[in-house]
């Protein structure tokens, strides 16, 4: 009974797990290095880094995929590698070696994420009106961490941080033995398919080609580039400036579930505005509301408000980084569908939050390690971004019904 009910719900628990791995890191690792010595510059540094290991690996994970090793296999080679990893993380107190084992974890951790997309658009039969319900356990699961660690930080405010990387390294031996019942997804070469204007099959390389010459496909890297690093900007120093406005840590996670619960709601009713929304609409709903963020953390002084407009991420991820994936979705060749998702990794979780991270460096350092002035470069990223989607609007859509 228990493996037939693995099989027949591999998907969402896949979807509930890997997003609770990181659930339990991902709020709370800046805290955790500046409890290790670290102030904002050092922990941009290593954000930086991080987000260098993106300018290969997507490309990688999504090669693997699409040539190599079902897509459904891979999960189990990232799972075995992030539980080592984050074990490794967890002995580090040295400025490199926590460089070092997190640039690692982002490696493998990110692109898993995205990875999960094109797993799952494959065995739905409407993915764009689907996809919601089934990504909505994701949310769950990066909720779940936070209530246990806030148990946790409620009886001992004084807990080492460590507790939250074991956490995910636990969460992480679930998805492991998850990973053994996905349904089987085949590498993009076995869908290779006739190219209309050749009748000939396209190739990897060819495919990959012709992805990066598909106009409407640039756009979208350029807009997810920008609001995507303005996004890692929100994730990465919100808790910083949470902190600092007095709010307690044992707080922090719950806080900022705040827009994962609303993610949760909009994913079930997703079939009901995705038919009033375009492709481009969608996505550009979720970039105005990143800039809405930033301003709000920019220049109020108001905790409550701050902690409020955690519903604004909950629309960024709904609208605008779902939203993303299933237009590349639509627009790239089958062939290599896989890469397309994992280029989206490079560009919005690797070249844009490397150049905000670099750049918040510079910004912390010249102004005494002010946080206000990080989250307002963080507004123009995001009002760039949602410039270029409006004035692109109409190309997007024509591409996505081709």
């Amino acid at each position: 009974m228990a493996f037939s009910f693995l099989k027949r719900h591999a998907l969402a628990l896949a979807m509930l797990f890997q997003f609770g791995l990181g659930g339990a890191v991902m709020p709370f690792v800046t805290l955790y290095l500046l409890d290790r010595g670290l102030n904002i510059t050092g922990i941009s540094q290593i954000f930086f880094g991080a987000s260098g290991m993106l300018l290969f690996f997507p490309f990688f994970w999504g090669m693997m995929a699409d040539r190599y090793i079902p897509l459904n296999r891979l999960f189990t080679i990232l799972n075995i590698l992030l539980i080592l990893i984050l074990g490794i993380f967890t002995r580090q107190f040295s400025f490199t070696g926590l460089m070092i084992s997190y640039m690692c974890f982002y490696a493998c951790f990110n692109p898993s994420l995205l990875l999960l997309n094109p797993l799952s658009f494959h065995h739905l039969k409407n993915p764009r009106a689907d996809f919601g319900r089934l990504r909505l356990w994701g949310s769950i699961g990066w909720m779940i961490p936070s209530a246990i660690i806030f148990y946790f930080l409620a009886t001992n405010p004084k807990l080492d941080l460590v507790y939250t990387v074991y956490l995910g390294m636990g969460i992480g031996v679930l998805m492991l033995g998850t990973s053994f019942f996905l349904p089987h997804t085949p590498s993009g070469t076995a869908h290779i398919v006739s190219d209309p204007e050749t009748e000939t099959g396209l190739t990897y390389f060819q495919a990959v080609r012709k992805l990066m010459t598909n106009k409407a496909y640039l756009i979208v890297l350029v807009v997810f580039f920008l609001v995507a690093s303005s996004f890692s900007i929100q994730a990465i120093y919100s808790p910083l400036m949470l902190e600092q406005m007095g709010l307690e840590r044992k707080w922090i996670g719950p806080a900022q579930c705040i827009g994962v619960v609303l993610e949760v709601f909009l994913f079930i009713w997703q079939r009901r505005f995705l038919h009033r929304l375009s492709y481009a609409g969608t996505i550009l709903v979720g970039a105005v509301a990143m800039l809405l963020r930033h301003f709000i953390f920019a220049f109020s002084d108001s905790l409550t408000l701050m902690i409020v407009s955690h519903l604004l991420t909950g629309l960024v991820i709904v609208f605008h980084h779902i939203g993303a994936s299933v237009l590349v979705n639509a627009i790239a060749p089958k062939e290599v569908r896989s890469t397309a998702q994992t280029l989206l990794v490079l560009f919005g979780s690797g070249l844009g939050p490397m150049t905000a991270n670099l750049s918040v460096g510079f910004i912390s350092e010249a102004t005494n390690q002010n946080l206000r002035m990080v989250f307002l470069f963080a507004a123009c990223l995001a009002c760039l971004g949602t410039t270029i989607l409006a004035l692109s609007a109409g190309r997007l859509n024509r591409a996505a019904r081709q």
